[in-house]
């Protein structure tokens, strides 16, 4: 099963309903509910959901509870920020200037240290630049992508066309 750390920015996108990124939110929190896909995110998370974007103003306290309800179900794996989170945020920030934001630190370690598959995020260039550059625990790298959105629904999921059998065979 993938697992998929979310970063604040995409919290904010699935409870915001922002155009053009609340599609590839919810498709993951749907498959996520499926049981097909793991959401990771920092208890850090908590309280960095409370700031605005550039686009938006405070979240305001019901949307607070929309996003503390997302955080208790099962499908999402909340982790906490201990010793070596910490650790690991202090270094990342040090080995690459370009992260700039401690929160942004915290997010790419918490996920480095879990060996999740892919960090997903809609920051612009400081975590996208270190796509499959930092190696996990496992010595993998991390993949730090911006998520899909969901496919077109005329475009289907079947690998292959389905053919119905020509007079009621098999070949």
């Amino acid at each position: 099963m993938p697992n998929y750390y979310w970063d604040a920015c995409m919290w904010i996108a699935l409870i915001q309903r922002e155009p053009g990124r609340f599609e590839a939110c919810q498709h993951i929190i749907e498959r996520a509910q499926r049981g097909e896909v793991k959401v990771w995110t920092s208890a850090f998370t908590l309280a960095e959901v409370y700031k605005p974007n550039k686009d938006s103003d405070v979240l305001s306290a019901s949307n607070d509870e929309a996003f503390e309800d997302y955080i208790e179900q099962d499908f999402v794996v909340s982790v906490q920020v201990d010793m070596d989170v910490g650790v690991a945020a202090r270094r990342l920030l040090r080995k690459h200037p370009s992260i700039r934001k401690p929160q942004d630190a915290i997010h790419i370690a918490t996920a480095l240290l879990n060996n999740v598959d892919e960090l997903h995020t809609f920051d612009r260039g400081d975590m996208l630049a270190l796509d499959e550059l930092l190696p996990r625990a496992d010595g993998k790298k991390l993949k730090i992508v911006t998520p899909q959105p969901p496919p077109h629904p005329d475009e289907g999921t079947l690998l292959e066309p389905l053919i119905p059998p020509r007079n009621g065979t098999n070949n």
